[in-house]
């Protein structure tokens, strides 16, 4: 006899601890090996072990087969959003100053494209941005 045989209560206690591990660590690792301890302590009340190896080991093959079979799924279902949030904020319209014959937009240079028929651009003249787009501004007068 290598390990004493594993008390079931003790090995449901170590599961509840490892699941709420994984509500603070959000790994989707730990969940499985606390789920494989939860069943692994079930399973030892219903069944008398020769050795507490055995039960690790019934901890492993369920943890393992978890990770293996489900942990792709959770992380799709829980990790992912079901919107599509686009987080561009230089995509958005706004008010630019002509400096350098660029247009100066939220602390970037960029250069100029025009959205209508081309104007006289002066140096400090505010104009407004329409749309930003590789490295450069679409503008109008303002």
């Amino acid at each position: 006899m290598l390990l004493d045989v594993i008390n079931p209560y003790i090995l449901i206690g170590i599961g509840v601890v490892l699941i709420g591990l994984e509500a603070i660590i959000s790994s989707f690792i730990i969940i499985w090996f606390g789920l494989g301890f939860l069943i692994a302590g079930f399973i030892s009340f219903g069944y008398d072990f020769s050795d507490g190896l055995w039960q690790l080991g019934i901890v492993a093959l369920i943890s393992l087969s978890f990770i293996g079979l489900l942990r792709k799924k959770a992380l799709e279902k829980f990790l992912k959003s079901d919107e599509e949030i686009s987080d561009n904020f230089l995509d958005e319209k706004g008010t630019g100053e002509i400096k350098n014959s660029k247009v100066f937009y939220k602390g970037t240079y960029w250069e100029i494209e025009f959205q209508s028929n081309e104007f006289e651009l002066q140096e400090g003249q505010k104009v407004e941005v329409l749309k930003t787009h590789k490295n450069s501004a679409i503008i109008e007068k303002k």
